[in-house]
């Protein structure tokens, strides 16, 4: 099996030795100071919501609470406490943060990175109007003297970040920072076009961010309609350009949702909750009709009844156009199919930190699609990438059809994989065919193909003895029974990854030999999700 593109060794940002040595001299605090006394103002509203039950974890810990960290550090945690609410959630903040400012007065390299100071600036103006309105003017100045100095910092290193996603961090944390402290509205327009060629730079034209990873459009995303509050609360009002970057972003983060809230599972997806997802996008913009095809991002989407199918027809990604990792997904042509609020098909997930369990992740194997031999579709370490070809989706008799095919095992095998996948109308009956076609390429002959359909863990299925499958969603009086044919079927056991929660599911497999493809040409597998009511 292929492995996973090996991740980047290279360091966030590079500060060198001496610079290390300087920035801890008692000259670059003065550097940093401001002639005047800067105050802050509040009324810049927080848009994401906290956990009241981690606020009331923090409140219980106390003094104990571990200060180490980037979980401390981006003070995210105040959301926590505002959260929670209450006057002994809004003084145990304070304390934390004169705790942080006491040990924080002189620059740290990992403390003071750009992106991480950017999230704490962010959250640090963010609650201001919680936590800080109602505070002593000596906690007031302190705040406003780091909050400036900080800011001061971040305007040196924003740059010093290597990857776009880090810069942008940074940029929206200094521009928050900015407004807070009485920033003017050609200062703001100054920082947005500093940012808006960044991120359009990461975009395809569709709208969807070229790494293809649906979490991290929505963290993306986030980040932009804070930079548009911070803008607004500058007073920048007739500059439209994020508004409308926001809205095509948000158009193609809704073609991966399913009913239950959830993303569909691509590219690493998996880890993000769905009400950070519905919080972010309400304030994406109108909802509007869901599109049915982002081209240059590579997705489909189609939906009859209350059965919806989401596609990866793209060519996947070892290294983004921007330099940055992605979260590889060898999935080509993988698809996930949803009833209503309920998922039947799925993808195993996010990837890991342990990294035999990140490299099946990452796996053909992994996904609802086609394999050969166990063999990924596509595999950087040989330069073979799976290229897509022949596209389309929309109306055909009876329902919607979705075509697609890739050459991911033509380098490899001299076969190309064709796909189709219809949806009637009403939903009550998806089917596919997966054709195999040798090109005459050389190339290693294949034994066999295996097409897994992975199933959600509230999926339960059996065998029936004619070959069918039969499945019971937990929760729906409908089952479904699914068919193949040409091939022969059986069920395995499978993971689902969810939240950064391991659970078991069914997962079903066919195999078709064909060694003889050379000869004959083609071979075709035929396959079908059919409703079936109770009596």
């Amino acid at each position: 099996m292929a492995t996973a593109p090996p991740q980047s060794l290279e360091p966030p940002w590079r500060v060198t030795s001496l610079e290390r040595l300087f920035r801890r001299s008692s000259l670059f605090r003065w550097q940093l100071k401001t002639s005047d006394t800067p105050q802050i103002k509040s009324g810049l509203q927080d848009h994401w919501r906290g956990s009241a039950t981690v606020g009331g974890r923090i409140i219980e810990a106390g003094d104990r609470l571990h200060f180490d960290g980037q979980a401390f550090d981006d003070f995210g945690w105040l959301r926590d406490l505002r959260a929670f609410g209450g006057s002994q959630a809004r003084s145990h903040a304070r304390q934390l943060i004169e705790i942080w400012l006491r040990q924080n007065q002189n620059w740290h390299p990992l403390r003071w990175q750009p992106d991480m100071m950017g999230d704490r600036l962010t959250n640090l103006v963010a609650s201001y109007s919680w936590y800080g309105e109602s505070a002593t003017s000596e906690f007031q100045d302190n705040l406003a003297r780091s909050i400036a100095s900080q800011a001061r910092c971040l305007a040196l290193d924003w740059r010093r970040m290597n990857s776009p996603t880090s810069r942008l961090r940074a940029l929206r944390g200094l521009a928050t920072a900015e407004a807070a402290l009485g920033g003017s509205e050609s200062e703001m327009i100054s920082l947005l076009d500093l940012a808006i060629p960044m991120i359009n730079h990461m975009l395809n034209e569709d709208g969807g961010l070229k790494n293809r990873m649906p979490d991290s459009q929505i963290m993306t995303l986030r980040l932009l309609i804070e930079l548009r509050s911070a803008a607004s609360f500058a007073n920048v009002v007739d500059d439209k350009r994020l508004d409308e970057i926001i809205s095509r972003m948000g158009a193609v983060a809704r073609m991966w949702r399913h009913g239950d809230g959830h993303l569909a599972h691509f590219n690493g997806a998996g880890m993000l909750n769905p009400e950070i997802i519905e919080e972010t996008l309400l304030r994406a913009g109108p909802r509007g009709k869901v599109l049915q095809q982002a081209p240059y991002s590579g997705f489909l989407r189609f939906s009859s009844g209350r059965s919806t199918v989401i596609m990866d027809a793209g060519s996947p990604l070892s290294q983004d156009a921007n330099g940055e990792d992605t979260a590889c997904g060898f999935g080509t042509l993988s698809f996930e199919f949803s009833i209503g609020p309920m998922q039947l098909v799925v993808n195993a997930g996010q990837t890991a930190a342990d990294t035999n369990l990140n490299r099946l992740l990452c796996s053909t194997s992994a996904h609802s699609t086609l394999a050969l031999d166990e063999h990924n579709s596509s595999n950087p370490a040989q330069n073979r990438m799976a290229n897509i070809s022949g596209v389309e989706v929309g109306p055909a008799e009876g329902g919607l059809l979705a075509v697609a095919s890739h050459d991911g095992y033509e380098a490899s095998h001299g076969i190309l994989h064709h796909r189709q996948i219809y949806l009637a109308t009403g939903g009550a009956n998806l089917r596919g065919s997966d054709r195999l076609e040798y090109t005459g390429a050389p190339g290693e002959i294949p034994r066999q193909a295996i097409i897994r359909f992975h199933l959600h863990p509230k999926v339960s299925a059996a065998m029936l003895g004619n070959g069918q499958v039969l499945m019971k969603i937990r929760g729906n009086r409908a089952g479904w029974i699914f068919k193949a044919a040409n091939t022969t079927v059986s069920l395995d056991n499978s993971v689902f990854f969810d939240a950064g929660i391991r659970q078991s599911c069914q997962q079903i497999v066919l195999r078709t030999p064909i060694s003889i493809i050379r000869t004959i040409g083609s071979n075709e597998v035929k396959w079908a999700f059919l409703r079936s009511d109770p009596r």
